[in-house]
């Protein structure tokens, strides 16, 4: 995917950067190791991501844009959980000589516990790889609910193929402290209902 026409990816990620729930870790000589974004999210956050790609001139860069704006309304956390904002552990990247020493892991329980200092009640992680899946379990986040990547992408995502071995689902994990307002009937029958994406 070529993004070097349109700065929109880059802006987007400066406002979530700007939010300051991002971390970073650095080796001992001071460079960075790796990389964990996480922001609070709202149910408007969706709806401004879909009005800016409407103004994107690159397909890509815009359906990349409704494709994040469609995978963070699947499912609507907010709704289910009675909440007016979720955490989100959006990216972790480590680079390569510093993976396989647990520091992704150790990026996403920092981020958990900044969510916490901060009183969010949910914390959510989409998954598309088993790199991903495995970080999450060891995080100790439950998957909620599996369905196929390709059910959320456009017609102009060359990025996301049905082939791959890496992106066939998502798998949205999250962490939840009890809350009594929770009908968790309706969490049970959305579930089902995103389950049914399936084939």
């Amino acid at each position: 995917m070529d993004i070097s026409n349109d700065c929109a990816l880059d802006e987007y990620l400066i406002s979530l950067l700007k939010q300051g729930n991002s971390l970073f870790a650095k080796a001992e000589d001071g460079t960075v190791a790796g990389l964990c974004v996480s922001f609070a999210s709202s149910p408007v956050d969706p709806k401004n991501l879909r009005n800016y790609a409407f103004y994107r001139q690159d397909p890509n860069t815009k359906d990349f844009l409704y494709f994040t704006a469609k995978l963070q309304e699947t499912p609507n956390l907010w709704d289910v959980f009675k909440q007016k904002k979720i955490f989100e552990i959006k990216m972790i990247t480590v680079l390569p000589e510093f993976r396989r020493q647990g520091l992704a892991v150790f990026m996403a329980e920092k981020s958990k516990e900044l969510a916490r200092d901060q009183g969010y009640n949910v914390i959510r992680m989409d998954c598309i790889n088993p790199y991903d899946y495995k970080i999450a379990e060891r995080c100790m986040l439950q998957c909620l609910v599996k369905f196929p990547l390709h059910k959320v992408r456009g017609a102009n995502a060359p990025f996301i193929k049905r082939s791959s071995e890496f992106n066939r689902c998502v798998r949205v994990y999250v962490e939840a402290r009890s809350l009594p307002d929770v009908d968790r009937t309706t969490v049970r029958s959305r579930q089902q209902d995103l389950e049914s994406l399936i084939e």
